[in-house]
């Protein structure tokens, strides 16, 4: 399975998935942080585009065991939101 992540409504789409990955695949602190920070804020407003990147960025940082489609479309995400 391959993601595709061009534009702030793909990173939306592409949190779910990982959110099960991360969930199911041991790393349960991740998976709460990311939907606590999601879920703080408004979908497609500029606080939820800001929370998902945090969100992204500490997973990038303390996943390591993503596997290369995770990793692919969270770093076209976190290019994504760093417009």
């Amino acid at each position: 399975m391959s993601f595709t992540v061009r534009t702030p409504g793909d990173v939306y789409k592409f949190a779910l998935p990982l959110y099960d990955y991360l969930s199911q695949n041991g790393h349960a602190e991740e998976a709460n942080a990311l939907v606590k920070l999601v879920d703080s804020c408004y979908p497609q407003s500029t606080q939820a585009l800001d929370a998902h990147r945090r969100a992204f960025k500490q997973i990038r940082e303390t996943v390591h065991d993503l596997p290369l489609q995770y990793l692919l479309a969270l770093d076209d995400a976190l290019e994504i939101l760093s417009k």
